[in-house]
């Protein structure tokens, strides 16, 4: 039996003849922890000023779609009142509350029989569907949405200020 002996530096070939990794597989592997870097940057990355404004303002019209309805449906009035140093929204049909950003200025137009203080004033649903109206703008950074309801037919509608 004989021992064979290698130099320093020297190593056997295997039988095949290939050791290490090809240019594809590197390049594949890069590509995946590159996509995957991607995807966690995005997870953690805040949203724009203007994405959120629209997401507020489209929460709050959508909340009070849903008032103008349990208004509708139960037969009794539903009251949104708004708090303009607090930036919320609170429903009285028992639904969650909304917290808008304190960095977003906030202005409403109201009945004068809903207005309750400089900075608490509110929107009446009634039970035929239509409100007291208002309208409420919400800005940030330059961008501002507007939910304007309709006092004669209670309907909500968004838009975006110019």
């Amino acid at each position: 039996m004989r021992t064979r002996t290698l130099r320093a530096g020297n190593r056997q070939r295997s039988a095949s003849g290939s050791a290490g990794f090809t240019l594809m597989e590197v390049l594949a592997v890069m590509l995946i922890i590159a996509m995957t870097a991607a995807a966690i940057a995005t997870l953690y990355r805040s949203p724009s000023g203007s994405a959120q404004i629209k997401t507020a303002a489209l929460l709050a019209a959508s909340r009070l779609r849903d008032l103008r309805a349990n208004a509708m449906t139960s037969g009794n009035e539903r009251v949104a009142t708004i708090h303009l140093d607090a930036r919320a929204m609170e429903f009285s049909d028992g639904s969650a509350p909304i917290s808008f950003s304190r960095a977003m200025k906030m202005d409403v137009t109201a009945a004068d029989g809903e207005i309750r203080s400089p900075t608490v004033t509110g929107v009446r649903f009634y039970p035929n569907g239509s409100s007291t109206g208002a309208t409420i703008n919400l800005e940030m950074e330059g961008r501002g949405y507007e939910i304007r309801v309709n006092w004669l037919t209670g309907r909500v509608s968004t838009g975006a200020l110019n």
